[in-house]
């Protein structure tokens, strides 16, 4: 059998690693034909940038009054490029329950809506037909826990939606969770995104970006400024639980209040924060997407600089038994020890080389190692996972890890 040369999916090209990293200029609160008196919470854009749709709460021209539940309000932007007053989606699209909007599709033909409009596990649609939107229909999904918050987001092709809740499997209060579309166009029960993301907190307002790499959420079980604060953290190896460690977006876009229902369109970031007066108000902010780069001439580490990092009697081999990619107890310790010995030295990156003849357990022994490093918080774009061809230098059924600069 030929064995294969695979290059994981964070090298890009031939002769780069690249990695996005974001950066923000200073928020500017959004003006009073967006804000009120009342809470502004979940801006999402639609895909033309014209329309912003999110929901208002405390707010006595709710539906049901001040405190019924959650309304849809809208501002479209004007020729000027400013937002005109929002006007509420009235009884299209809200009642006495909390309501919001989860997703657009593509052309804002169809909004994909937080309320079932009855007790079903599910979420619902309004499709724009004849100059006026429909009314909603319900979509089944299974296993939505309806008797605590639950929040949504679906992404605008419709194959994802995103989840936060209290499951049966929760690591504390709300986790994250996927559903995504099967081949007969019905949606899976909801599977946990995994201990890197969720914690003993709660996980809440997930967005995903249009090519579903990258994850930005709130939380206040991760480190941060105060209340909820947001992060971003991207997706490993096609996986839906194999994940970078988030990070924070930093003392810019978070305060010591909450921070939250962060979403993305072109360099342009929104975002909902009480951080004034303790009510929320909706934000925007300019991304820059700035490239890490690493050169793949490597400088690696010699013997002797291993040894004073980590020590010259650790080993860097990580063996599997068999057709295995579970790693054991002293295998995760060995790895945790490492990333700890090299987590503030970011200058120094990480090389795993194994063989590549079984390329789908290569790729799982490979995301068993990277998890276990990236829970430390060692960042993805400091490691190269390559499989290489059977020379006599790796033996089977062993990972390698070397360093380099």
């Amino acid at each position: 059998m030929k064995i294969l040369a695979l290059l994981f999916l964070i090298f890009f090209g031939t002769g780069i690693l690249l990695s996005q990293e974001l950066t923000f200029s200073v928020p500017i609160k959004l003006g009073s034909t967006v804000n009120s008196e009342a809470e502004e919470l979940g801006p999402l854009m639609s895909g033309d940038g014209k329309t912003l749709y999110f929901s208002r709460a405390f707010y006595d021209r709710n539906t049901g009054g001040k405190y019924a539940g959650t309304d849809i309000w809208v501002s479209k932007k004007n020729e000027q490029g400013q937002w005109l007053p929002a006007v509420n989606m009235n009884n299209k699209w809200n009642n006495k329950l909390s309501n919001s909007v989860i997703g657009i599709n593509q052309d804002h033909s169809i909004v994909y809506l937080l309320n079932a409009y009855s007790n079903k596990s599910g979420i619902s649609f309004s499709k724009f037909y004849s100059g006026e939107w429909r009314s909603p229909e319900f979509i089944p999904i299974p296993d939505i826990n309806r008797s605590d918050f639950v929040g949504f987001y679906a992404n605008p092709k419709f194959d994802v939606i995103l989840i936060s809740m209290k499951g049966k499997d929760s690591f504390g209060e709300e986790d994250l969770y996927v559903s995504l579309k099967d081949s007969f166009g019905n949606w899976t029960e909801p599977k946990n995104l995994g201990a890197t993301i969720n914690t003993k907190g709660f996980e809440i307002s997930p967005f995903l970006t249009e090519d579903k790499k990258r994850l930005f959420f709130a939380s206040n079980g991760h480190p941060g400024f105060g209340d909820a604060d947001i992060f971003y953290c991207d997706r490993l190896f096609d996986s839906w639980e194999t994940w970078s460690v988030p990070k924070n977006l930093g003392d810019k876009i978070n305060s010591k209040f909450f921070d939250a229902y962060f979403s993305l369109y072109d360099s342009i970031g929104y975002f909902s924060s009480s951080r004034i007066n303790n009510q929320s108000e909706i934000y925007k902010t300019d991304v820059n997407k700035n490239r890490n780069t690493i050169s793949f001439d490597r400088q690696y580490l010699t013997p002797k600089e291993v040894g004073e990092l980590i020590g010259n009697s650790v080993s860097r081999k990580i063996i599997f038994e068999g057709g295995s990619s579970v790693l054991n107890s002293g295998q995760k310790e060995l790895l945790y020890y490492i990333a700890n010995k090299l987590l503030t030295k970011t200058e120094i990156k990480f090389q795993l080389t194994g063989l590549g003849e079984e390329s789908i357990l290569m790729r799982d022994r490979l995301n068993s190692i990277i998890e276990q490093l990236t829970s430390v918080g060692i960042d993805s774009y400091r490691v190269r996972l390559v499989a290489q061809a059977l020379d006599g230098k790796v033996e089977p059924n062993t990972i390698e890890i070397s360093f380099f600069r």
